[in-house]
């Protein structure tokens, strides 16, 4: 993991493991979430933590989401994504 990876790994970890009562010696980057008791309905929920948490949006179809590292790996490309486009109402120059 690259260092912000890793910044995202960690408060990942926090949320999993203080709002969704995970276990923190689980949460690896290779655990897999329904491994975790993280079921799709939970994904959901844990999705629209994440999204405040991180000021981002994930798309309608976030893309296969199976483990820790595929979750920290989407929000890493969202963040990037999304902080290189103009919010909107702000000047072009």
């Amino acid at each position: 993991m690259n260092p912000e990876e890793e910044t995202i790994f960690e408060r990942l970890r926090e949320i999993l493991a203080k709002e969704f009562e995970v276990l923190p010696d689980l949460i690896q980057p290779t655990a897999r979430l329904d491994q975790l008791a993280i079921d799709s309905l939970a994904v959901l929920e844990v999705m629209f933590r994440l999204e405040d948490e991180f000021k981002i949006n994930f798309p309608q179809d976030p893309g296969e989401l199976k483990t820790i590292g595929d979750l920290v790996s989407a929000i890493d490309r969202l963040e990037t994504a999304q902080r290189a486009r103009p919010s909107p109402g702000a000047a072009v120059l």
